[in-house]
């Protein structure tokens, strides 16, 4: 019997990193005004992170978060604009270069620049 269960989407992955965000601020900020709660925290060890569940550890493990969500949001801007181009997986943007050349993070205006050292391509876009 296969699985026929879909895989999530990049946008799917990207709401759940966020909300995990979201709920590691809230640990933290909580932290900062009861120091009792992130000693008892300290005490908590998990296979997530590689050591206490401390400040230093919620901020490694909430920029991990932070990173995965960047990645999934950027993901997921590729799928949304490969759909509207009516394109498949490693489409070629206009600058020549394959999607998987642009950036793995949205700038803060929305663009997905190349990477290629040589490209002065500022943003996916296919044709």
């Amino acid at each position: 019997m296969t699985d026929t269960t879909p895989e999530p989407s990049y946008a799917q992955e990207a709401l759940r990193a966020g909300t995990l965000v979201s709920g590691l601020q809230l640990l933290l900020e909580r932290i900062q005004r009861e120091p009792a709660v992130g000693r008892a925290l300290a005490l908590i060890e998990t296979t997530d992170l590689r050591g206490p569940l401390d400040q230093a550890g919620l901020h490694a493990l909430l920029a991990e978060a932070k990173a995965e969500r960047d990645r999934c949001l950027a993901l997921a801007e590729r799928d949304v604009r490969r759909g509207e181009a009516g394109r498949g997986h490693g489409a070629t943007c206009t600058c020549g270069d394959s999607d998987s050349a642009h950036a793995r993070k949205l700038t803060d205006d929305g663009r997905l620049p190349c990477t290629r050292n040589n490209c002065n391509c500022h943003d996916l876009t296919f044709v």
